[in-house]
């Protein structure tokens, strides 16, 4: 037995849900895939993952809603079972570790040789070219093309909506980080990055230490993605009392 349900993602962009559920308790939901108008597919598996069957017959009524899967993004296990079912060419892979944080330590900031500002809206035009440097090495695949203009509208939300931190050394703006999204007693961290001239001396550390410092004193703790092969990143965010709780794949797709 499955329900069909249409929501509306906060960022106004549709998608449809498909749930696995039984006959004899249909409000218990089971298993789910999810498929976005801009053709993200996110399967959400419980320990006890959907049949063969069953996943096929949800993928049809996915490609029915949306032919135009790019990305297959989710935990690693789950994914790997989908992208088994669905015929479709891989592309590219990119695996990711999720991290935590289990204590919210309030830590020492050493005045260093590069000044920390808080960003507001209004900084955002100036943040521009670093966030651009952010999307080519770190967010876009293969041959995606950036656009500025998206790219600055999403910053200039970023930096209304969320905690933004910036570094500079004398007027050039060197490295940032920034929330980018909310959930109970936890605030996802994004978009760590730090120009490549500026890497190991310390930015990078400092810079996280002033937004989780941010964070823990609002009584809350913080989570975070890394590609799992960022073995730099890792090391610092295991130094600031991060862990990994599991593994997420993105399987980049075309029919």
């Amino acid at each position: 037995m499955y329900q069909k349900k249409r929501i509306t993602i906060p960022s106004t962009a549709s998608a449809k849900i498909i749930c696995e559920v039984t006959d004899s308790k249909p409000n218990l939901v089971l298993n789910v895939m999810m498929i976005t108008a801009g053709g993200i597919l996110l399967p959400m598996f419980s320990e006890l993952p959907p049949s063969g069957m069953i996943i096929n017959e949800m993928l049809k009524m996915i490609t029915e809603y949306k032919k135009n899967i790019f990305c297959i993004l989710g935990i690693s296990r789950d994914t790997e079972t989908v992208k088994n079912f669905l015929n479709y060419s891989i592309l590219s892979k990119i695996e990711y570790a999720l991290l935590k944080e289990d204590i919210s330590t309030i830590f020492k900031t050493d005045k260093a040789l590069f000044r920390i500002k808080k960003a507001k809206k209004r900084d955002a035009l100036q943040l521009l070219p670093l966030e651009k440097e952010y999307l080519l090495e770190e967010v876009l695949i293969g041959t995606s093309a950036l656009n500025p203009k998206a790219a600055l509208l999403n910053l200039q939300k970023t930096c209304n909506t969320q905690i933004v931190f910036y570094a500079l050394s004398g007027k050039e703006i060197i490295a940032k980080v920034n929330t980018n999204g909310n959930g109970i007693g936890y605030n996802q961290i994004g978009g760590v990055y730090t120009k490549p001239e500026f890497r190991n001396i310390g930015v990078s550390t400092h810079i996280m230490k002033v937004l989780l410092n941010e964070i823990h004193m609002s009584g809350r703790k913080a989570v975070l993605y890394v590609k799992k092969d960022n073995k730099p990143a890792l090391s610092l965010y295991r130094k600031l009392g991060f862990h990994i709780i599991d593994e997420y794949s993105a399987y980049y797709v075309k029919p």
